[in-house]
């Protein structure tokens, strides 16, 4: 059995989708188990095409946290399927967002800037550049490419809910870049504001989705409707498009 190997954040991971109709906050807050469900996308889509989903996506993950998972993946001893049957399907995530290690739990913690702590906005405010983490973010990928490729894996990215803009052409991205949120409400014009997080109404776009149900009205995240919709988007980017899932 091949593997499909997702890499993203909380909208990748599933967060949220325990949301029903009619749900009050509380009821909700008393629901959510972080546990996983076979309702997300990634689960919809390996259970489509006969896949081991090999999940790597956390809530509130960065791409630094990602970049890293994957290092640790993709670098250790029989990390690559060598009948070549692995796919690896990535979600770009905020720019402002990172991680650092925390010495008294010993290990890396995510920061989202400027909004956790003191240090957070330190990082915003002296060590942040949204045009060089996008930069840095392009250089990754087309490297992750290059490796990818030469291993025999095949690879995907996608936005998942900012249509970042990328100064060249990026190999495997799908949607022509637009993102998840977009591709999910048919909306494919500017966000009115950067998605720093998804939980708040920063734009129309989550609003939108809100309104068709496509988000829980919480924290913004897919509900199961939303998932089957998104599962129905990819898969139709991987099969109807030249991108064959073996």
């Amino acid at each position: 059995m091949g593997r499909l190997i997702t890499f993203g954040d909380s909208w990748i991971k599933g967060v949220g989708i325990e949301y029903e109709e009619g749900m009050t906050e509380k009821q909700f807050d008393e629901k959510m188990s972080g546990k996983e469900s076979k309702h997300c996308f990634r689960r919809l889509i390996s259970t489509r095409y006969d896949l081991e989903n090999l999940n790597l996506s956390m809530g509130g993950s960065s791409n630094q946290t990602q970049f890293r998972l994957a290092l640790e993946t993709f670098f250790g001893e029989n990390n690559i399927d060598p009948k070549g049957e692995d796919i690896v399907l990535w979600g770009i995530t905020s720019v402002f967002r990172t991680e650092l290690w925390h010495a008294e739990e010993n290990k890396f913690k995510s920061i989202f800037l400027p909004q956790h702590s003191a240090v957070s906005k330190i990082l915003a405010s002296y060590h942040h550049d949204e045009a060089q983490e996008l930069k840095i973010l392009e250089n990754q990928m087309q490297l992750w490419n290059a490796y990818f490729k030469s291993k025999g894996v095949k690879n995907y990215w996608f936005n998942v809910f900012n249509d970042h803009k990328w100064s060249r052409p990026i190999e495997n991205f799908l949607f022509e870049g637009s993102s998840l949120l977009s591709c999910l409400i048919n909306d494919y014009s500017p966000n009115d504001k950067y998605h720093k997080s998804i939980w708040g109404d920063t734009d129309r776009k989550i609003k939108r989705a809100k309104e068709m149900s496509l988000v829980n009205p919480f924290t913004g995240h897919p509900t199961k409707l939303g998932h089957k919709k998104l599962a129905d988007l990819l898969s139709d980017q991987l099969t109807n498009k030249g991108r064959i899932v073996n």
